[in-house]
């Protein structure tokens, strides 16, 4: 099926709309229809190829929430219809020590979103079910923030203040702040 996505074809030229076939699902693939996808410098950072590791064509976007509209045979999890969020990392192999002790951000396969992979600047983002974050409909996501920790310094130099969770170190806290319905926006100064 074909989705439309804002392409960077190669560093700091202008993003394109185009259709993009996203292929068939994987077994433990969920596919998410983006409601909101924040900007993080990260992004502009692979837009630019400032770490030397971007990928083009890239579709950027690591900050996603949306809904589930489809799911692999193996998924387990979240539910068609579903609220959630995907971040940094889409993937990893879930078989090695890090993913089978919880650590699968230092999983030697782990993929990033928006490198070598398609992100959240479009209608749809696939995701392996394990890195798909379930979300509390209660929240408004539209005026809840960024939801990866690396955006802070951004945030702080354009507004003085950071969101308690988005300060250096707290990624993780606050995706389980997420997934366990809590209140993040509570603004402090640091």
């Amino acid at each position: 099926m074909n989705y439309k996505a804002w392409i960077a074809k190669s560093a700091k030229q202008p993003m394109v709309l185009e259709s993009v076939d996203l292929g068939p699902l994987g077994a433990e693939d969920v596919e998410v229809a983006v409601e909101h996808c924040g900007v993080c410098h990260s992004d502009l950072s692979v837009f630019n190829n400032e770490w030397g590791i971007s990928q083009y064509p890239a579709i950027l976007g690591h900050e996603v929430v949306g809904r589930v509209t489809t799911m692999g045979p193996n998924t387990k999890g979240p539910r068609v219809g579903q609220r959630v969020g995907v971040g940094w990392y889409s993937s990893s192999c879930m078989h090695c020590h890090q993913c089978m002790s919880g650590s699968h951000h230092l999983c030697p396969q782990v993929q990033a979103t928006i490198v070598g992979h398609r992100g959240g600047f479009a209608t749809h983002i696939r995701s392996h079910w394990a890195w798909v974050i379930q979300l509390p409909e209660k929240l408004n996501f539209a005026e809840l923030g960024r939801s990866c920790a690396g955006a802070s310094h951004h945030r702080l130099r354009t507004t003085g203040h950071v969101c308690q969770a988005d300060r250096p170190g707290r990624h993780h806290r606050h995706r389980r702040a997420w997934a366990h319905g809590r209140e993040i926006r509570r603004r402090v100064r640091l």
